[in-house]
């Protein structure tokens, strides 16, 4: 009897949750709870209040008002912290990784908790004990090599089997599956069952709907930090998830695909680097997005960094509007009228310690100066100003730090800068990883718009569906070749996942 109110209890309930910074109502009057053996997806757009929510839970935020229960216990709120949570058994895995590389995995496990024994490390305990971590998940990870060696997916294990070190009862998952490929995303869904099973509830913050049906037992919607609805996820679809997420009828997901295209203006014959891919043929006409699909490490993104001059070529050329190029750097790329967007956007895309004013204007200072030296700042703001007001940027003052900005509106500016300057050849690699539903929309739209005014576009992305609804023609890479090209008819799903695999349907 004792057991089956154990099972009955929430693990954690959370009851009309007020969160308030200055000026801003973070979270209002929102409801959660979590049963154990649940995976309970946490859903909205970005500044929806998900993270605050996680935070909360965690004791990094404390909550202005409500009630938070854990294991049927009233928290004191004033006193809740970190440390607190942890002893309760919450446990949270990021995105970002907090693993340090030159330490092996189970020096990351452990480090600053390291067993001794008459003075010394006990290596072999500590070794132990990370083998029962990876036995307990079932996953086989090499744990004595520098993490920095280790795949992307292997090293979210390592954080995922240092999160399980104190045995907890509640973990989050936030946004674990956004830079992981199809098959590792499975391998995290097999290790939630598993953790599942051992009545373990979970957490799931996640932009990607689809992973939400494949591995959540129920849902809660935030819309701007207001609680919409609660579920169970096998009484609700698609359509009617995204409706409720964004506040509107999922209609048209993709706008048309432009028809109308010009001439040829990028074009690359047998463009070969000789560590990640060769004898690469491809060319982008006005007006047309191509795409370019491929599992990890089939040489998609080197391809578009070596466009843009930001990687080795050893062989092959590029043309731009019939004409060979030797693009030397991605300063001679953007003189060029190339634009990069980068998969990783905060590292790569955006100088992450500026405000939006001098990211959106940074390619294109040179345009907006009185003399030789001085910048003319008034036509910097007003440029900077259109621009993000046509992006329908989401933002305070264009002296806002980008830091302080969702991922949907970083990426924003991060296009912006390159539209600003008129640029003619996008290349766009996973330009909506890591961003909400609603934001991916927006992109899809400005993606659009590129083609109308005749701008060439190459597309990187893992995900098919934005493949097949946005690009006249997809190329396939596999293992640093290009294995097919499909448009029309051949645009199917079924084509491009045979030959992702290596299996060439013709």
């Amino acid at each position: 009897m004792e057991t089956e109110e154990r099972e009955r209890t929430p693990l954690i309930e959370m009851k009309n949750c007020v969160m308030e910074f200055p000026g801003v109502k973070a979270l209002d009057h929102v409801n959660f709870t979590l049963m154990p053996g649940e995976c309970h997806a946490l859903v909205g757009e970005n500044g929806a209040g998900k993270s605050t929510l996680s935070k909360c839970i965690t004791g990094e935020n404390q909550m202005t008002q409500g009630e938070l229960f854990v294991k049927g216990e009233q928290i004191k709120i004033p006193s809740y912290n970190i440390r607190e949570s942890q002893k309760r058994g919450i446990a949270i895995v990021h995105q970002e990784f907090t693993l340090m590389g030159d330490m092996t995995g189970t020096e990351n496990i452990f480090v600053g908790r390291y067993k001794k024994k008459h003075g010394h490390i006990d290596w072999e305990a500590l070794d132990k004990r990370a083998q029962e971590l990876m036995d307990y998940i079932q996953c086989d990870v090499k744990m004595h090599i520098p993490v920095k060696h280790l795949r992307t997916a292997e090293r979210q294990i390592v954080q995922l089997a240092k999160a399980l070190l104190d045995n907890p009862k509640i973990i989050i998952f936030d946004e674990l599956t956004a830079v992981l490929q199809e098959k590792d995303i499975e391998n995290i869904f097999r290790i939630i069952s598993i953790l599942q099973e051992k009545g373990i509830g979970i957490i799931y913050i996640s932009h990607r709907l689809d992973e939400v049906f494949a591995c959540c037992n129920s849902y809660t919607v935030l819309c701007d930090g207001k609680y919409i609805n609660s579920g169970k996820v096998k009484d609700i679809d698609y359509d009617g998830l995204v409706k409720m997420i964004i506040g509107r009828e999922l209609e048209n997901v993709y706008p048309s695909i432009n028809k109308e295209l010009g001439d040829v203006i990028l074009e690359v014959k047998k463009l070969t680097s000789s560590k990640a891919f060769h004898n690469i043929n491809l060319k982008v006409r006005a007006g047309e997005v191509v795409g370019i699909a491929g599992l990890l490490g089939a040489g998609k993104t080197e391809l578009v960094q070596a466009i843009f001059g930001n990687y080795k070529i050893t062989g092959g050329e590029i043309l731009i509007r019939g004409k060979s190029v030797k693009i030397k750097s991605p300063q001679h790329a953007i003189k060029l009228g190339m634009g990069l967007v980068p998969d990783e956007r905060r590292s790569l895309g955006l100088v992450m310690k500026f405000d939006i004013k001098d990211n959106t204007t940074l390619p294109s200072m040179k345009f907006y100066k009185k003399a030789a030296v001085f910048q003319d700042h008034k036509a910097e703001m007003k440029v900077a100003y259109e621009i993000n007001e046509k992006m329908n940027l989401s933002y305070h003052s264009l002296w806002q730090n980008v830091k302080k900005l969702s991922g949907g509106n970083q990426q924003k500016i991060v296009i912006a800068k390159w539209m600003l300057r008129d640029t003619e050849i996008f290349l766009l690699d996973e330009p909506t990883r890591g961003i909400d539903i609603g934001a991916k929309f927006e992109i899809y739209n400005l993606i659009h718009e590129l083609t109308k005014q005749k701008k060439a576009v190459i597309l990187v992305s893992p995900e098919m569906e934005e493949l097949i609804g946005l690009c006249n023609r997809v190329y396939i890479m596999y293992e640093g070749s290009i294995l097919d090209e499909v448009e029309g008819e051949r645009k199917t799903q079924e084509i491009i996942v045979n030959n992702l695999l290596g299996v060439n349907v013709k």
